[in-house]
């Protein structure tokens, strides 16, 4: 009988160690993996406008309109990047006007560091501020640049997506 139970555990083993380890990467894709379909965030996709070409909109949750230009363009990797977010005035009414934003930059294929620059108010909803990003392995590289109100994250409402390419030039 215990023989019988031992080939038994044997059989199902390898089974109950794959489920467990599906249930783990079900689990951790959907708490790190972004698909886009954040509840509460406006995602502007890259196909939808394209930063690369000029400044993109995007609708507040709460009313308004966010308009986020960087230059030069196309965007590139390795060089400096002047950042412009603007708010239209339903937004500057809903959001009010913070000394400071904070944009979240963060890879969508993959962890690419911290890069959350400081944009400063320079009036009348205009905010402005500088970062470089770094050059990815990858020919292209897609970014997620999350709005983030006195940086925090939960108050993040407004993300705008693009993508990098890497010229002949660069080197990784």
């Amino acid at each position: 009988m215990a023989g019988s139970l031992a080939r038994g555990f044997n059989r199902a083993a390898p089974w109950v160690v794959a489920v467990l380890l599906l249930a783990t990467a079900w689990v951790l894709a959907d708490r790190y993996l972004d698909t886009g379909s954040s509840s509460g965030i406006t995602i502007v996709q890259p196909e939808d406008c394209d930063l690369n070409a000029g400044p993109c909109s995007a609708d507040h949750p709460a009313g308004g309109t966010l308009t986020l230009a960087i230059t030069p363009r196309p965007v590139p990797m390795l060089q400096p990047l002047e950042l412009t977010l603007e708010l239209d005035p339903v937004a500057r009414g809903n959001l009010g006007e913070p000394e400071a934003l904070e944009l979240d930059l963060a890879g969508v294929e993959m962890y690419m560091g911290f890069q959350r620059p400081r944009l400063e108010h320079t009036g009348d909803g205009r905010y402005v501020g500088e970062t470089t990003l770094p050059i990815c392995t990858t020919e292209a590289m897609t970014w997620a640049a999350t709005v983030m109100p006195a940086g925090d994250a939960d108050a993040a409402r407004v993300q705008f997506r693009f993508v990098t390419r890497r010229s002949h030039s660069d080197n990784p």
